[in-house]
């Protein structure tokens, strides 16, 4: 193995039996498996883990030789922000050192009796390299004790024509015994290698290319560069473009710059006033009455006035304090629909709210009693709004909820949730954050996943009751995405 005086020093390109083996530094481990985690699925996670190793632990050699040589400093290909981008569709890395581009694939030591070359680095004109080398990574020891190997390269010319190319999988496939083993080649070689002629990518329009952001940017499709669908040249071109390449990533991994909300700051108490004659929520700023975006209005069979008195009777008698909980909570949200204006049923739900026996059943008394009696001194108002961050978030769609109940100190008690607009669960990670107004996090609710890493909670939520006239923010974020509104208690 070379090594100088076992450390992290990575040595001059020497010819070796067994290739040129460089030592992985632990931390370089932990700080890739930071940079891959962000990737959309396992697959391109644990590849661009590998990548980000190779990058780590080859760059300060090549940093090296070019100071040897006297040589501007190597650089990653086209940049190193935009290296995070290609690997979520590409494996693979590109350095480039004095015009001269090195292609770096890495290859797990399990699989590595070949190396398969990804197409677009062999037949994009403008992402072709010079010279491409395997690079063999072993992670099964020690974390001490983790290695990288060079085992030789090959040239554009020579895996474009002796590579065994695959068109299921867009790959050329070249056996480790067909590479050039003695990397000092490269330094005679440099400069003089002359790539084998590639035809020019076809144009693709903004439409065309807007369309297959949209299509290949759902995450739920493992591979994008294996569809079908979209040609190969179609797809390099649409690479090409770094605008193009950017929007279909973030699609994926849901990254989008922080949002702020495009609403003014929303004065709760307002809320308690913001009702019309029909008792509910009048729409402002974004908001909308709850049951407006979650459940469409049912028309209640009853006739006439007889047969709503009728019907709200026997639900009132439910509310009593020898019922189950659970019963007359129920019972409460059903005198929601029923009694507005009726005199018996706002007097019951008045009594609920100093009898109930926990904080659920008071925030449905409160809630219906904002709906069958607007502007009473003790009802509760909950809106929700639509999170648009400008595309579909893993495939969800989701709503943050508001809902206020008057306190007797007056405080408002304050109800957050999140939940998806059409059933099915929230995406794993998902965060509500109460923030003071200075940035700082008060509380937080993250969203679970399974073992298979899907979703596993239907909503996440938090209650608080701030002082009167507390500015706070609430921000829903998942990864790099986030969206944040402003609020006044």
């Amino acid at each position: 193995m070379n090594f100088i005086n076992n450390e992290w020093n990575q040595p001059r390109i020497q010819n070796s039996s067994e290739g040129m083996r460089f030592k992985i530094a632990p931390d370089h481990q932990e700080q890739a498996w930071q940079m891959a985690d962000r990737h959309s699925n396992t697959l391109t996670r644990y590849q661009a883990y590998l990548n980000w190793i190779t990058v780590k632990t080859l760059l300060p050699w090549f940093e090296e030789w070019a100071q040897e040589e006297g040589l501007p400093a190597p650089s990653i290909w086209p940049t190193a922000e935009q290296l995070f981008e290609s690997l979520e569709l590409v494996n693979g890395t590109a350095i480039e050192l004095d015009f001269t581009r090195f292609i770096l694939i890495p290859v797990d030591e399990i699989e590595s009796e070949s190396v398969e070359v990804p197409q677009e680095w062999i037949d994009n004109p403008n992402w072709v390299g010079d010279y491409y080398l395997p690079i063999i990574v072993s992670l099964d020891g020690d974390e001490e004790d983790c290695w990288i190997e060079v085992p030789g390269f090959a040239t554009h010319q020579q895996v474009k024509t002796q590579g065994n190319y695959d068109a299921n999988s867009r790959i050329y496939e070249l056996e480790m015994t067909e590479l050039i083993p003695d990397l000092t080649v490269i330094e005679i070689t440099r400069g003089l290698q002359v790539r084998e002629p590639i035809l020019p990518l076809p144009a693709l329009s903004a439409v065309e290319a807007k369309k297959w952001v949209i299509i290949l940017g759902n995450p739920g499709i493992y591979s994008p560069r294996l569809q079908g669908e979209i040609p190969f040249e179609t797809w390099a071109a649409l690479l090409d473009n770094q605008e193009w390449r950017q929007q279909l990533c973030d699609r994926r991994m849901g990254k989008v710059p922080e949002v702020a909300s495009d609403q003014p700051l929303q004065e709760l108490r307002q809320w308690l006033h913001q009702v019309t004659e029909e008792g509910l929520e009048a729409i402002s700023g974004g908001w909308q009455q709850f049951e407006a975006l979650f459940v469409p209005p049912i028309p209640i069979a009853v006739r006439g006035k007889s047969e709503t008195t009728q019907a709200i009777a026997p639900v009132i008698r439910l509310l009593q304090p020898n019922e189950l909980e659970q019963t007359r909570r129920h019972a409460a949200g059903v005198l929601g629909e029923l009694g507005f204006g009726n005199s018996e049923a706002i007097d019951a739900l008045t009594q609920l709210l100093h009898t109930a026996r926990d904080e659920e059943t008071r925030w449905q008394a409160a809630l219906s009693l904002g709906k069958i009696s607007p502007g009473h001194p003790q009802s509760g108002i909950r809106k929700a709004r639509y999170l648009d961050w400008g595309m579909s978030l893993q495939g969800h769609s989701v709503a943050l909820i508001v809902a206020i109940m008057p306190k007797q100190d007056s405080k408002l008690g304050i109800f957050l949730q999140v939940q998806p607009t059409a059933p099915g669960k929230l995406p794993p990670h998902l965060k509500l954050s109460v923030l003071s107004a200075s940035g700082d996090t008060i509380r937080e609710a993250e969203s679970r996943g399974d073992r298979s890493v899907q979703g596993y909670d239907n909503l996440i939520q938090l209650r608080f009751s701030p002082p009167p006239g507390t500015h706070f923010r609430v921000r829903v974020s998942l990864k790099e995405s986030s969206i944040t509104e402003d609020f006044i208690a």
